[in-house]
């Protein structure tokens, strides 16, 4: 029964591979830990915390933390409109270096009125962040800014594309222009088609009975009834 012992004089040895394992890591954890506090070392914990969330880098969490310095007034109103914008943004960093931008010229607004009217509006039609914040920046240049978004929405109700669709709108908006009725007819998909649809089915049904169109009906044999 001798076959027994290479096993048991292998066996101490697995705990100790195991301790040399478990200590890197509680090693590596550490450092991680460490550099961790000193990435956002000084920096205000919600300014950390919306990093954290939004995956920021290190230049634009240190910009956005000297900015908001500056601004202990309006703090939370502009942390707050930093989460609901930099929110599904494809380039989170890229865009707070815009906002801070925006602040620095004093052009930043925080959450106004408007701001939630276009995130009600940005619900409604699908529209994704980065479009929705792009449209509350060039509304608040414009004259009506209500009556642009009644007549933005008749276009975007009619794509399948809404965001991009609204980025092309913004242009034109920019530019000081006004925004046109739709000239396309509802995209397959659209909030507008199925709605579209249902309406012309019934006007054709009603126009054909108006212009004597039974025969055409007869022919095909009362489908349509």
């Amino acid at each position: 029964g001798g076959g027994g012992s290479p096993v048991s004089s292998g066996m101490p040895s697995a705990p100790g591979m195991m301790d040399n394992e478990t200590l890197a890591q509680l090693r590596f954890q550490q450092v991680a830990a460490m550099y961790d506090q000193q990435k956002h070392a000084g920096i205000a914990p919600e300014v950390a915390e919306l990093a954290e969330y939004h995956g920021l880098d290190e230049r634009a969490t240190r910009a956005l933390d000297e900015e908001m310095k500056k601004r202990k007034a309006t703090f939370d109103a502009d942390m707050q409109a930093l989460w609901i914008g930099l929110e599904g943004a494809s380039n989170p960093s890229g865009l707070l270096m815009v906002k801070l931008k925006d602040m620095r010229l004093g052009q930043f607004r925080g959450m106004s009125a408007l701001d939630n009217k276009v995130q009600e509006f940005a619900k409604k039609h699908r529209l994704d962040a980065q479009a929705a914040v792009k449209l509350g920046e060039v509304l608040d240049k414009r004259e009506d800014p209500e009556g642009d978004m009644v007549k933005i929405g008749k276009h975007l109700e009619r794509s399948n594309k809404p965001s991009s669709l609204m980025m092309m709108l913004l242009r034109d908006l920019r530019e000081g222009k006004p925004v046109k009725e739709p000239e396309f007819a509802a995209a397959i998909g659209s909030a507008a088609h199925e709605k579209e649809l249902s309406k012309t089915m019934r006007s054709r049904r009603h126009s054909r009975s108006r212009s004597g169109g039974r025969d055409r009906d007869r022919d095909r044999g009362g489908r349509d009834r």
